[in-house]
């Protein structure tokens, strides 16, 4: 994934694969909640990824 590339599907992992599960319920919206749960599962599983350094960037 490039850093011009915007992801459109957050419900898989575009480096591993993995299913990525939205955030559960909290008042936010769902998108909000599938953000949460992509960007999660990158600081879990790929902590040097520079999606975590400007997620506005791919987002």
């Amino acid at each position: 994934m490039s850093s011009n590339t915007l992801v459109e599907d957050l419900s898989t992992c575009e480096v591993c694969g993995a299913s990525i599960d939205p955030d559960p319920p909290d008042g936010f919206t769902e998108y909000a909640r599938q953000v949460a749960g992509y960007l999660d599962h990158f600081a879990e599983s790929h902590p040097d990824h520079p999606i975590l350094d400007a997620p506005e960037g791919y987002l």
